[in-house]
């Protein structure tokens, strides 16, 4: 039958989340045959995962890349994967579904709770010769996507736990001998290898807390080792549950204790933050455990060497082969994931001071906002420079905001939830079109289809132009999302299995530049778009659709597509001056956020607090900025540059009325004016507030 790993973590007492985790390892043999998801969860589920190979085959190594097959199903915070791959308890550097570069975790999100993820793992092993069987060891972190960031969490508590699997590969080829490599980190130094006979002081400090042995326990003891392996890591010494602060430190020295059954053998890797670290030669250890003895690994940790403020150890001891019935359930035995931390590298919030500008000035100045910001405004839109579009109850303001100048005034459009953008020489307002309002002359051939509008503005706000874009999208497509490009001359849309629409004012023409229709091929593995965006100088559509981010030409030329590894995105939640946002999955939740360069397909992962890291973020006027926004009471809004997630301005923003804060603020960056307008408020019977912030 088909063997699978198995987790599910059950929340027993919720007010203390204390919870219990049970690991059901399969054993190893080749029958794949059952059904991996056919189990009843218990009550009260925190979260349940469980994975195994999607074939009825054996698997076999004819040579190059191997894939192998593989399925998944999770619920609630189990649908949050890590992948560790070991072969014979060698960590397995690999490429998920064969794309992206090779890595030793990809990190991802599974679908809907309790519906099965087809994947697969595409790699060249690292050990093996023709005639040889292999043990590969599939380990997932379950929860993988949580990090604590010492701030709103300081330990992984339930988070952590691996959930494995083993099954055989036989070989009929040698592996290629310049097989590719996964990144590792070469932090450790004196890494040493021993047996040495169990002390009574180990048997009281490991032993005892464990399983309740003692010194006294004389062949209850030999019996209880004969039957079980245990595993114990220590920090200089000492064990840790929760975390390690290392702040001034140089080194720390890591251990891990190995005992229980005589004649298994082991390797031992120790991780930082899923990568394995070396001492600029090897990535494992190998060790025999003997009766009465306790195998030793340990190693020196070069701090300096940690990339990040906050990073997360474990040690993984991974059995070779895996064929004797002595070794099931003890394939993998992970240590408890610890966070190391340096005080000196956390500011309050979460972030790397290394990763500031050095001004240590952030508290910004407060403004006087201009008169016709008052309490009658509904909404912010950015203009051309440094001018901002106000839509307020009684009509729409242009306002110059170095000066508070009121350059132009016109009606709201009759739309309904209408989006303003800017374009040369005035805006184009996009919404749907409002009951009874002289439908037929919106569209091109006066048919009366409506839905989705565009109406443009000249600058002083009165109306050149509106047409339908559902009309234009032929009346019966689902659209998604549209944009306008800045010169005027081009709308875009995306719909739903279908594909990047493009209309020329112009020529009055539609043409497709990005086809969906035949599914993901050649098209960089996107099949929608839920974001869309011109380029600044309107020649190129810029997309994503929560998980890529890309571009291509208006011509459908040029297409250039990349995703994410090691961040799960929730989705695109803006665009400006090359730059995309992307916040981070609700399921994960662990404060970060990316930055991805459009043009480069490169990104970056910044991480602050789990509460802005799940809140609203938003893109400034050109992009060279990013705000944050996250709710306590109150509004505390941080500003921070896209380049270098340096913090510019931190401010909170407070109100008597606390309804002010039952909808999204809105917020504006304007770059060379170095000035944040947000806005609480402003809806239903609320009157809004508008705060102007000038920062350095």
């Amino acid at each position: 039958m088909k063997k699978t790993a198995v987790l599910v973590i059950m929340c027993l007492i919720v007010s203390l989340l204390a919870a219990c985790g049970r690991v059901e390892t399969p054993p190893v043999d080749g029958d794949f045959t059952s059904n991996p998801f056919d189990y009843e969860a218990p009550p009260d589920v925190l979260g349940s995962v469980s994975h195994a190979p999607d074939t009825q085959d054996p698997l076999e190594y004819t040579g190059g890349e191997l894939r192998v097959p593989y399925l998944a199903t999770g619920e609630g915070t189990g649908r949050s994967v890590g992948f560790l791959l070991f072969l014979d308890g060698i960590p397995q550097p690999y490429r998920l579904n064969g794309e992206g570069e090779y890595a030793y975790m990809h990190p991802f999100t599974l679908g809907e709770d309790n519906t099965e993820e087809h994947f697969s793992f595409v790699f060249v092993p690292v050990t093996g010769r023709a005639g040889d069987t292999v043990t590969l060891t599939v380990a997932d972190l379950f929860n993988a996507g949580f990090e604590p960031d010492m701030v709103s969490s300081s330990s992984f508590g339930l988070y952590g736990n691996a959930v494995t699997g083993s099954y055989p590969i036989s070989f009929s080829s040698d592996p290629e001998p310049d097989a590719p490599e996964g990144k590792t980190l070469a932090a450790l130094s004196g890494v040493s290898v021993k047996n040495e006979l169990m002390t009574a002081r180990f048997v009281e400090e490991n032993l005892g807390p464990q399983i309740g042995m003692s010194t006294g326990d004389g062949e209850t003891r030999e019996d209880k080792l004969d039957e079980n392996v245990y595993v114990f890591d220590t920090f200089d010494g000492k064990e840790e549950l929760n975390d390690i602060e290392i702040t001034g430190r140089d080194t720390l020295h890591i251990a891990v204790d190995i005992c229980g059954i005589p004649g298994l053998t082991y390797r031992v890797s120790f991780f930082a933050d899923n990568t394995p670290m070396t001492d600029g030669e090897d990535i494992f250890r190998e060790v025999t455990l003997e009766k009465g003895k306790a195998a030793r690994v340990e190693a020196d940790l070069t701090l300096a060497d940690l990339p990040e403020a906050v990073t997360t150890y474990y040690a993984a001891v991974c059995a070779v082969g895996g064929e004797k019935d002595d070794i099931r359930g003890f394939q993998l035995i992970k240590t408890r994931s610890v966070p190391i931390w340096d005080g000196d590298r956390l500011d309050g919030s979460g972030a790397s001071p290394d990763d500031r500008d050095g001004s240590g000035g952030n508290a910004g100045t407060v403004l006087a906002a201009p008169e016709v910001m008052d309490s009658a405004v509904r909404s912010l839109w950015y203009g051309e420079g440094g001018t901002v579009l106000v839509r307020r109850s009684d009509g729409l303001r242009l306002v110059d905001m170095s000066s508070g100048e009121v350059l132009a005034e016109g009606p709201v459009p009759g739309l309904k939830s209408v989006t303003f953008h800017p374009i040369a020489g005035g805006f184009c307002a996009v919404g749907e079109a409002e009951e009874n309002g002289g439908t037929a002359a919106l569209t091109p051939d006066g048919s009366g289809t409506v839905g989705t509008v565009c109406v443009f503005l000249d600058s002083s706000l009165s109306e050149l132009d509106r047409f339908s874009l559902s009309a234009v999208a032929g009346g019966d497509k689902n659209i998604m999302c549209a944009a306008v490009s800045p010169d005027g001359r081009y709308a875009a849309f995306s719909v739903m299995n279908d594909g990047i629409y493009l209309y020329d004012r112009e020529t009055r023409k539609v043409t497709l530049p990005l086809d969906f229709r035949g599914g993901s091929d050649g098209n960089g593995g996107v099949t929608m778009a839920t974001g869309l965006w011109f380029s600044e100088d309107s020649s190129k559509l810029i997309f994503s659709d929560n998980t890529h981010f890309g571009s291509v030409g208006l011509d459908g030329e040029g297409l250039a597509c990349a995703g994410f590894d090691g961040f799960d995105p929730q989705g695109p939640v803006g665009y400006a001056g090359g730059k995309m946002l992307f916040n981070e999955s609700f399921f994960t939740a662990s404060g970060a956020m990316a930055v991805a360069d459009v043009d480069s397909l490169t990104y970056a992962v910044y991480r602050h607090s789990a509460p802005e890291g799940a809140g609203d973020l938003f893109v400034s006027r050109d992009g060279g900025y990013f705000a944050t926004a996250a709710f306590d009471g109150s509004l505390t809004v941080r500003v921070y540059g896209t380049r270098d997630d340096s913090l510019r301005l931190e401010y909170t923003v407070t109100d008597e009325n606390e309804d002010a804060f039952d909808a999204a603020p809105g917020i504006l960056i304007l770059d060379d004016l170095k000035l944040c307008v947000v806005k609480t408020g402003g809806f239903s019977d609320v009157p809004a507030r508008v705060t102007v912030l000038s920062f350095e």
